[in-house]
């Protein structure tokens, strides 16, 4: 690929020669702050999915930034009980993509699984998915997106116009800035990756402590050439909470795209080998 000019991701092709494991090792790792009156549900939800996953061994880490309302005290509970729930226990409130880093990377370190997923713990990603996620894995994707702007995927009926419009923006801003028009759901936070493409990744250059880390994973993927695949889910409302993401951490999220893209941009005329595509470590500190 030519440096300096403005190039599209494509999804590589599907691999026609996969040969499927008997089985497969996952673990979801599930970021959590005051998650305390939803989380044992979605544990009991996620185990009762795992059971019926074919060949699959459902490990669940969850990674807990100190929450003041006892959540990670519950979870220590239900972990007794349950001997594939793990708590990681992270010292303060760092943010969900500094969640995701810590927490991939300790279950590359502790559990060695064959896929790491991605899910949030508050009701809005529906456990009945995870098969579907699994399962495209398992058929040669690299990447597999819970996708809610797919055939068959939606969002909340309840949504406002005003949060249809946010999200889709979101999106397309994504998708313009990175030229990753072959993926409808940049932003959404469901998601399996295969441990062979993460360990492939530098996680920690990735720079983002927020929600933005979504995309830039998925950048990172595609610039290693993953293959990704999106399948359909249906958004669901919040059970209890609220959303954790403010305008602040929107706008930064905003700025950091606009400065990844502009460094790449920069980096890419002075670059002395026309065909080396990613930044430096460092080069965006």
């Amino acid at each position: 690929m030519k440096t300096g000019k403005r190039t599209r991701h494509a999804l590589r092709p599907e691999r026609q020669d996969v040969q499927r494991t008997p089985g497969v090792r996952v673990c979801i790792v599930l970021p959590t702050y005051n998650e305390a009156p939803i989380i044992q549900e979605t544990l009991a939800r996620i185990l009762k999915q795992g059971v019926s996953l074919p060949d699959a061994e459902l490990h669940v880490l969850v990674v807990d930034d100190k929450s003041p309302d006892g959540t990670a005290d519950l979870v220590r509970a239900f972990a007794k009980r349950h001997a594939r729930v793990h708590l990681f226990s992270r010292e303060g409130a760092h943010g969900l993509g500094a969640a995701y880093i810590d927490g991939m990377q300790r279950a590359l370190d502790t559990l060695r699984p064959d896929v790491i997923m991605e899910m949030d713990a508050d009701g809005q990603h529906d456990p009945k998915y995870l098969g579907s996620l699994v399962e495209a894995i398992r058929d040669g994707a690299d990447f597999a997106i819970g996708s809610r702007y797919v055939p068959g995927g939606s969002v909340p009926k309840g949504w406002g116009l005003s949060r249809k419009l946010l999200s889709r923006i979101a999106n397309l801003y994504a998708r313009t800035l990175l030229f990753t028009f072959s993926v409808k759901d940049c932003t959404g936070g469901f998601r399996a990756i295969s441990t062979k493409l993460l360990k492939r990744i530098d996680l920690t250059a990735l720079h983002a402590k927020g929600y933005v880390f979504q995309v830039l994973l998925l950048d990172a993927a595609l610039r290693s050439n993953a293959i990704v695949r999106e399948v359909p889910i249906a958004f669901q409302e919040r059970v209890r909470g609220e959303s954790k993401m403010r305008p602040e951490e929107m706008v930064k999220g905003a700025l950091l795209l606009l400065r990844l893209v502009s460094g790449r941009h920069l980096y890419s005329l002075i670059a002395p080998s026309p065909r080396r595509t990613n930044l430096p470590a460092g080069a965006l500190r």
